[in-house]
């Protein structure tokens, strides 16, 4: 049994798609697909994260200000020669996103607010692209999840146990939205100032120092880890997932990957292209000037 465990895991650590097998071969950085990972906020103002924006904070998508801001950092990106711009819609939804990117290229689409519209369609425009990559999914709530149900619906047996969790998580993140608001002073922020700011190596590093707060560590007992199980079936697990979906759009060496994503996600993200034998990191602060 141990044999066999050991050839299943070095068998895991060849099955490499045959592009990115040949890119391992040579070992060097320049046969390496370029990744830049740009950290955004939701320009839509969604609200169906933990923390939610209130309406007097937000900012106006549509303002001559913000976008004056859209242009000047499509302007910078597109320093960095994308081939591909990969953005936060559930890759499920890919001939949806073709449809409208098709209909706007066309003058029949009116951009949505969306950062996925407002950047991602925008700058494949400028720069010619016949598409923009939909990389988005969820992570493996199989564990919880009611068998039989189409809808998120927890299991029975865990379900009790789960609403005390989430009522704590719901505490807990307003709290700390209240805290960091006091922190902040309202100040108001452009729209180019908030991206920049976002996208600073100390900024990405604080946004995720957060998942280890709080609610990671929530526990009923020394044995219990359902806070820790929680994050790792939802957040850590979704954005491993998202970067497999970078990789299967990876279709050459000199591929140069703009990914427009929420900044949450950026931290892991960079983890993961940093550490992929496949993939070179370029960080977008380095391009916000």
């Amino acid at each position: 049994m141990k044999k066999l465990l050991l050839a299943v895991l070095l068998l895991a650590g060849t099955c490499l798609s045959p592009v990115l097998a040949q890119q391992g071969k040579t070992g060097g950085k320049d046969d390496r697909a370029q990744v830049m990972l740009l950290g955004t906020f939701h320009f839509a103002y969604p609200n169906l994260d933990m923390v939610k924006t209130e309406k007097k904070d937000q900012l106006d998508i549509n303002s001559s200000e913000s976008q004056r801001d859209i242009a000047r950092i499509t302007s910078q990106m597109a320093r960095f020669k994308p081939t591909k711009i990969a953005v936060e819609v559930r890759a499920e939804k890919q001939a949806k996103l073709d449809s409208l990117y098709q209909a706007y290229l066309q003058g029949r689409h009116e951009l949505g607010v969306n950062e996925e519209y407002q950047l991602g369609f925008r700058l494949a425009k400028q720069l010619g692209h016949t598409r923009v990559y939909a990389i988005d999914t969820w992570g493996n709530l199989d564990a919880y999840q009611k068998p039989g149900t189409s809808e998120f619906e927890v299991r029975d047996d865990i379900k009790e146990r789960m609403e005390k969790f989430w009522t704590y998580m719901q505490s807990v993140s307003k709290a700390r939205a209240e805290a960091e608001k006091k922190q902040a002073g309202h100040t108001p922020r452009t729209l180019y100032k908030t991206i920049q700011y976002m996208n600073q190596p100390e900024a990405i590093r604080k946004s995720h120092e957060h998942y280890f707060r709080d609610a990671f560590q929530y526990e009923e007992t020394a044995q219990d880890y359902t806070g820790v199980d929680w994050y790792s079936a939802t957040w850590f697990n979704r954005n491993l997932r998202i970067f497999r979906n970078i990789q299967r759009i990876t279709e050459s060496p000199s591929d140069r990957i703009l990914v427009i994503y929420g900044a949450g996600h950026v931290a892991l993200l960079e983890q993961a292209v940093d550490s992929s034998p496949t993939h070179r990191l370029v960080p977008a602060h380095t391009l916000l000037k």
